[in-house]
């Protein structure tokens, strides 16, 4: 008798066990589901962030200033290079970004040219890079000059009878960009002979802005450089 009531209460705690233990598996499996569906979430939450990022940052605001047409574009992150002689900005040809547009620091402000596009990344050669060449006038005087740029752009071909001071705005008279634009400002006038007859000088170009810091470039839209 005693066997039997024995085997009977091993009966009841093995049951009691197991359905205990599928209430506990049970649990597990709604916990481990709840995570599941919360990570979801969260991934989706993730993705709809960062598409509104690009939606506010990448879809290229326009602007018009006077006659001129600009396309906002943000430029790709070079650290911890520093590259300022060629930058890639974040728009392409399906935003109507085209081969030789100007491309602008600010609103009237000269910084390079695109030179090679894709369907949605752009290069632009800066007043940085030494491959830059511009003509440009100098001060109110209209003084010519050629801009050579480099990591310290250069004004050569200065006549030496000409007279120029720090401080003298630089603008473009180059047809391959908007004519009037500015450059910068002279700086540090050399007058020591700079060709073999001694007829030029040269100075050296000041920017309104540090390349390192942009963060964002314009596009002329409707600038086109009168092709050779």
């Amino acid at each position: 008798m005693i066997f039997i009531r024995f085997a009977v209460i091993i009966v009841l705690l093995v049951a009691l066990f197991n359905n205990n233990l599928i209430f506990v598996r049970n649990i597990f499996s709604s916990s481990l589901d709840a995570k599941n569906a919360i990570e979801k979430l969260q991934l989706e939450n993730d993705s709809l962030k960062t598409e509104l990022y690009i939606a506010e940052n990448l879809s290229g605001k326009e602007i018009n200033e006077g006659k001129w047409e600009y396309f906002y574009a943000k430029i790709f992150s070079s650290y911890p290079f520093n590259d300022q002689n060629l930058i890639g900005i974040a728009n392409g040809e399906t935003s109507g970004i085209k081969k030789d547009q100007a491309v602008a620091a600010a609103p009237g402000i000269l910084l390079g040219q695109v030179i090679k596009t894709n369907k949605s990344i752009s290069l632009v050669r800066t007043v940085f890079d030494k491959d830059f060449t511009a003509a440009v006038k100098i001060g109110e005087g209209k003084i010519s000059a050629l801009l050579k740029g480099g990591v310290s752009p250069t004004l050569e071909m200065i006549e030496k009878n000409k007279n120029i001071k720090n401080g003298d705005v630089v603008y473009n008279a180059d047809q391959n960009y908007p004519y009037g634009f500015k450059l910068g400002e002279v700086q540090m006038i050399e007058t020591k002979n700079t060709d073999t007859a001694g007829l030029f000088k040269k100075a050296f170009l000041k920017t309104d802005y540090n390349p390192a810091s942009l963060e964002e470039v314009l596009v002329i839209k409707n600038f086109e450089a009168l092709k050779k």
